[in-house]
């Protein structure tokens, strides 16, 4: 088959990575374009991709000729959006993944004729969730369309966590400064400021990034607060995007006493190995945390916390960890996740359980994208 996939968010190019090298081992004629920033397209990773920035005019030339089409959600009105309605428009099959359980809506619309013919999800949970968000008879129609594949994006990593030796551990904590006889609390933060170049190419409103830009910063001044009341040293990295004129995440991490790590200094998934516990807001790092089998936390306090962990992660919803929705909570959270005493530390792994994947996600999905072609 000829077979096109193409997705903008990082969210998305994770989970169509590791599919398309399922496809391209199946002998399959692959063309790949990633559609957003650097960052974004790197979750493509050693894929042969091309960064496109189509016109809006251009999409259904970019569709013809191909077999099936399969795209990320990043948006109704971004290239996801136009790809999947122009491959449609040709009579094309599509294939939508979904990678997260919330915003089924603002991803495909409210027209019927934008849905694909199959909307490829990660559990049972999500299927409800499409009816539901859609409502009536559009969210009946994605009911029937919707397969369960499971989590694509992280079908390796379990062999993350095998090839991940003590031998590695000490190499990287030495490179990074850090001393590999020490347990590692490792704290990950989100702290764009509006202005920066990552959030500048953000369609969300100024007070929108403000807004969020305020509420992390929030959150990481009371998680370090509160490691530093109870004596806990965090390690901090800090997400790409935060780079800016002013470092406020390494600001916040002197005044409290926390170990500051520049967001190139190591791989984010090798310091997660590499550590004891894993804590964050908002940040898909918790999920990564769950699967590579760590002790994870999350800080969600207030409205905006509690409605990305309600809905946005999988970890969360299912009771994989520990979490606060309240801005006094990041101790408690702390002090589970970073606990030495066995009976905690065997709870914690006992609900990291609750999340898991079995390695075979992506060849359920290449099997759905073969019987599309009839092959």
């Amino acid at each position: 088959m000829k077979i096109l996939l193409t997705a903008k968010q990082r969210g998305s190019t994770n989970v169509l990575a590791p599919v398309a090298r399922e496809l391209e081992a199946r002998g399959h004629e692959l063309k790949l374009y990633a559609t957003g920033n650097d960052t974004e397209a790197a979750g493509f990773d050693k894929l042969a991709y091309e960064r496109i920035n189509p016109a809006e005019d251009s999409y259904a030339q970019l569709v013809r000729g191909y077999d099936a089409v399969i795209v990320g959600l990043s948006g109704r009105q971004t290239p996801d959006g136009y790809f999947l309605r122009a491959a449609n428009t040709a009579k094309i099959p599509t294939i939508a993944v979904q990678d997260q359980n919330s915003g089924y809506r603002g991803r495909l619309g409210t027209n019927l004729a934008d849905l694909p013919t199959i909307l490829a999800v990660m559990d049972k949970d999500c299927i409800e969730t499409a009816r539901k968000e859609f409502g009536g008879e559009m969210g009946d129609e994605a009911a029937k369309r919707c397969r369960v594949i499971g989590w694509a994006a992280f079908d390796n990593y379990a062999k993350l966590r095998e090839d991940f030796t003590e031998q590695k551990r000490e190499e990287l904590l030495h490179k990074v400064g850090l001393n590999p006889d020490q347990p590692v609390y490792f704290h990950a933060t989100q702290n764009m400021h509006p202005y920066s170049a990552y959030m500048q190419r953000s369609t969300k409103s100024a007070e929108e990034k403000m807004k969020v830009f305020d509420y992390e910063c929030r959150v990481t001044q009371s998680t370090f607060k509160a490691a530093s009341d109870i004596g806990v040293k965090l390690i901090v990295k800090p997400h790409p995007g935060e780079e800016y004129v002013q470092n406020f995440t390494q600001e916040l991490a002197n005044k409290h006493g926390s170990v500051y790590l520049p967001a190139k200094s190591c791989n984010t998934q090798e310091l997660m190995l590499a550590s004891y516990s894993v804590t964050a807001g908002r940040s898909t790092c918790l999920t990564e945390a769950t699967l590579l089998d760590k002790n994870a936390g999350a800080i969600l306090p207030d409205t905006m916390g509690k409605e990305w962990g309600t809905t946005g992660s999988p970890t969360i919803s299912l009771g994989a960890m520990p979490v606060t929705y309240d801005w006094d909570g990041a101790r408690e959270v702390l002090g589970q996740v970073t606990s030495h005493d066995e009976i905690v530390a065997q709870k914690l792994a006992k609900d990291r359980k609750k999340f898991s994947v079995d390695g075979n996600a992506s060849k359920r999905l290449a099997d759905l994208v073969e019987e599309l072609g009839g092959d």
